[in-house]
């Protein structure tokens, strides 16, 4: 695979952080905003709503997903950065991609409105989303659901407009007091225009919200 060439202007990328003291890893999400001379140009990171610093040789891993060719990622290093509009950093990769078995995703805290439907059954359940990652999303339902079951989910990232993907049931807990469930729903059968959306979604969010003084 030729990153070059792979990798689009525009496109949605999330940096993997390592603290290599005590193995901690972090996650922020960025944007690719050029590519030329070998080098992938990349928007100031943001972690937990704020711009996230790096530094000239630093060493970072960059993730990337391609529908039904799976996620991928590869090891870069800071050349420099360079303050435009916004703060730019230069990266290099120094590895060449690899395929990610397992996925991890910045989550944002949201408010939204989530429509569920068990496949087995034809009745749909208006819900609340609490939290959201192109992975998957943490809902707050009415109905419950077993571990396992597979839920069509149309998430209504704006007034009006909604996206559908498949997600199962990895966590169900009862509030014994609202007597609500708390579900843990991660995306199976999720198309890559589909994360595209919930990851600009998010970016823009927090865009937003950064802009409001709010995170």
């Amino acid at each position: 695979m030729n990153l070059i060439t792979e990798l689009k202007v525009g496109e949605k990328i999330e940096v993997e952080l390592t603290n290599f003291k005590n193995r901690n890893k972090h996650f922020i999400v960025s944007q690719i905003l050029d590519i030329k001379d070998k080098k992938i140009y990349i928007s100031n990171p943001i972690r937990k709503g704020t711009p996230y610093p790096l530094l000239e040789g630093q060493q970072i891993k960059i993730i990337f997903y391609r529908e039904e060719k799976g996620i991928f990622s590869f090891v870069a290093e800071i050349k420099h950065k360079k303050q435009s509009r916004i703060l730019i950093y230069a990266v290099e990769p120094i590895t060449e991609p690899v395929k990610t078995q397992r996925r991890f995703f910045f989550r944002l805290d949201v408010i939204l409105k989530v429509v569920i439907r068990n496949l087995d059954e034809d009745k749909k359940v208006e819900c609340i989303a609490k939290d959201l990652s192109g992975g998957g999303m943490k809902v707050i339902s009415k109905a419950g659901y077993t571990e396992g079951v597979l839920l069509e989910c149309d998430i209504y990232l704006k007034d009006g407009e909604y996206v559908t993907t498949v997600g199962d049931v990895i966590r169900s807990i009862k509030n014994p007091i609202t007597n609500e469930y708390e579900l843990g729903i991660k995306f199976q059968d999720i198309s890559e225009s589909v994360r595209n959306n919930i990851i600009s979604f998010i970016f823009e969010k927090q865009r937003i919200l950064r802009k409001k003084g709010l995170i």
